[in-house]
């Protein structure tokens, strides 16, 4: 129980929002519960004046969120996106969450496809949205995904020049580790084609594990056949801010079924 004493006239949820620091949407479910007390007393309108003395005790509530926050300033929010998920332009996606509990204004600056887990960055008013377009160009925005993939790579580094769709597309990919019939990769997609990464690693050979459109049908390893999404992350994007006129870089740790698919396989011999 969190106890402040209030020091001039003031509404209650906005007053709860201030000392909490959250949204005035999550201030309201907060005194909603009925679990808010003023003076001792239970308290559950919003718009209920506080006076000057009065003592407000707020609940330890844990919220669960299907998200976390990676990085947040007064203009933009960074989300850990989890896999099976949608990022916008529906109910229950990764926006809508981010509407209703922080604010109606918030909007999806890029997007992940469903089953990639990662950085995911909005934008916390349409203004800003409109800046951040602008610049999300290779010139201000660099990319990096990992990806576990079929086959063992014969390569360090390789630049990957497939067009999408008519149009060029442009990848950097590294290998970072071969074991077994896999591939853990690190990506950087210079151009941002719908799919690019999971088309390029197909077309060279190495589908992602998982990858139910580009990837293999026939699945001969035990393994993958517990894979319930395609092992693709995001996981660094560094980024120019307009506002602060300074890169900053945003990360993402790799999620548990992707660390689990590579202790396993490592294991595993074939």
């Amino acid at each position: 129980m969190k106890r402040f004493t209030v020091k001039k006239e003031q509404k209650l949820v906005d007053f709860i929002s201030e000392k909490l620091g959250i949204s005035k949407k999550k201030s309201k479910r907060v005194i909603d519960t009925k679990n808010v007390l003023v003076n001792s007393r239970r308290v559950w309108i919003a718009s209920f004046t506080l006076k000057e003395g009065d003592l407000v005790e707020i609940p330890d509530i844990e919220e669960k969120k299907d998200y976390k926050i990676l990085y947040e300033d007064r203009y933009i929010i960074a989300v850990d996106k989890p896999p099976f998920v949608v990022t916008d332009r529906e109910k229950g996606s990764l926006e809508d969450i981010l509407r209703r509990e922080i604010s109606d204004s918030i909007k999806a600056i890029h997007r992940l496809d469903k089953e990639t887990s990662g950085v995911l960055l909005f934008a916390k008013d349409y203004k800003t949205f409109e800046v951040f377009k602008k610049i999300w160009t290779a010139n201000y925005v660099k990319k990096e995904y990992e990806a576990i993939s079929r086959g063992k790579a014969q390569f360090k580094s390789k630049k990957i020049s497939i067009r999408i769709n008519g149009k060029e597309a442009f990848s950097f990919v590294r290998t970072l580790k071969v074991f077994n019939n896999y591939t853990h990769f690190l990506l950087n997609p210079v151009t941002g084609r719908k799919h690019q990464i999971r088309i390029h690693l197909s077309k060279i050979g190495h589908p992602i594990v998982g990858d139910k459109e580009y990837g293999n049908k026939f699945l001969q390893f035990e393994e993958e056949k517990k894979v319930k999404r395609h092992l693709l992350h995001a996981r660094r994007l560094t980024v120019f801010h307009p506002f602060y006129k300074k890169p900053i870089k945003i990360e993402s740790e790799l999620h548990e079924d992707f660390k689990e698919f590579i202790e396993i396989a490592s294991k595993n011999k074939v």
